[in-house]
């Protein structure tokens, strides 16, 4: 199955993937090995998002998938969202592809000195939705479309307006592909400038200033040479008024050898609709700890929020908290238990900082410097607490997607 790289700079993983934590299996078998005591491993791998119209559980499901094994899936509130977008790729033949980050460590348990416990987390590349597809896909079989690269304003847009604003989105903002040709301005010199224009669906919206162009000719050109148009990812942003252009895309000087050789074509996307046949692709992958009340518990299960917190459902227990009884909610399992104690820390400092600079007004200073002390103390209490919940919940048989 052909891949469709998200576009975007897919080194920055910025979403957390939910349920690794449940399937020490999978996630070793993806890293290829298992950590040793106390080692941490982290690596950046391709990972697919393989939708799962025939998932039992949820039929929005999304799967991220390294090295042919399940490790995770996005939250059920992003999988909603992104629905259309991955259905759409899917029904058109392809697997929407971006990066993983994988961390895993092994620790002895604070419970059984005799246990050691694994620990993992995922976190993938995913732009918002409407930073993924092109808002136009038509005409593009012959384009070679750059990798993405770095941010470049096109000029004298503002004069294609009524053709911009065909393409704008309801929310103002979205992603086109546009094609770059070389451009030859004859100045009253007689001397000539070359410059690169940019088109959209075939029809100028703009060009690049002279230093710009420098940075895409040569590769105009040989995209010329083997009979292909050279495209460009472009962000494009406006409202009823004005609209702009920004392209993305990799300089000459930042393309290796095997993309300059292949310039593969950007591939044919299913058109728009309201439903798409998505082939099934659920692999009955069990987390690797199941909670055996699981089955009894159908009350139990939940829809996890839309912020990257927790998996598709999952039947949850109710653990026996440590002593000192805090109330967990879902934005606190956004975090790990490590951000919490950082955190704690971090309250006490800025206390002290604040605290301090109080101190200096007459009379109430004292005392509004040991107000600080005594807030930025409980804060540290509360987050070490937090973090001793979430690691024991971690401990707890669960069952999620």
């Amino acid at each position: 199955m052909e891949k469709y790289y998200l576009p975007g700079k897919d080194s920055w993983h910025n979403f957390d993937v939910v349920g690794e934590a449940y399937r020490e299996a999978q996630v070793t078998a993806a890293l290829g090995r298992r950590p040793r005591l106390d080692e941490e491993i982290e690596e950046v791998f391709e990972a697919l998002l393989v939708p799962e119209p025939d998932n039992p559980h949820d039929a929005n499901a999304v799967s991220v998938r390294v090295n042919g094994h399940v490790i995770g899936y996005l939250d059920r509130g992003a999988a909603q969202v992104y629905k259309p977008i991955f259905h759409r790729i899917a029904a058109s033949g392809m697997v929407a592809t971006t990066a993983a980050r994988i961390w895993a460590v092994v620790r002895e348990s604070w419970e059984d000195d005799r246990r050691a416990r694994f620990f993992s987390n995922v976190r993938i590349y995913l732009p918002e939705p409407h930073q993924i597809l092109p808002l136009n896909n038509h005409n593009q079989a012959n384009v070679a479309v750059l990798p993405w690269g770095g941010a470049l304003q096109v000029t004298g847009e503002n004069s294609h307006f009524s053709h911009l604003f065909n393409y704008l989105p309801e929310n103002g903002e979205g992603l086109v592909i546009l094609t770059m040709h070389k451009l030859v301005q004859t100045l009253k010199n007689g001397t000539e400038k070359h410059l690169v224009e940019v088109r959209l669906d075939g029809e100028r919206v703009g060009q690049l200033t002279s230093a710009t162009s420098n940075h895409y000719l040569p590769t105009i050109a040989h995209a010329a040479d083997i009979g292909k148009e050279l495209g460009i990812w472009a962000k494009i942003k406006g409202s009823g008024l004005a609209a702009e252009l920004v392209i993305q895309g990799a300089r000459a000087t930042e393309l290796n050898d095997e993309w300059l050789n292949t310039m593969p074509t950007f591939p044919p996307l299913a058109p728009e609709a309201a439903v798409y046949n998505v082939p099934p692709a659920f692999t009955g992958d069990l987390p690797t700890r199941r909670d055996p009340r699981a089955a009894q518990s159908v009350s139990g299960l939940r829809s996890a929020p839309t912020n990257n917190s927790s998996a598709a459902p999952f039947v949850k227990t109710n653990p026996k908290l440590p002593k000192g009884h805090v109330i967990v909610t879902e934005k606190d399992r956004r975090y790990s238990p490590l951000t919490h104690r950082v955190g704690g820390v971090a309250m006490i400092i800025i206390a002290v900082i604040v605290g301090a600079v109080l101190a200096a007004i007459p009379l109430i200073g004292p005392v509004l410097f040991i107000g600080c002390l005594v807030l930025g103390i409980m804060g540290n209490i509360r987050s070490r607490k937090l973090a001793a919940v979430l690691e024991r919940e971690r401990s707890i048989p669960e069952m999620r997607l």
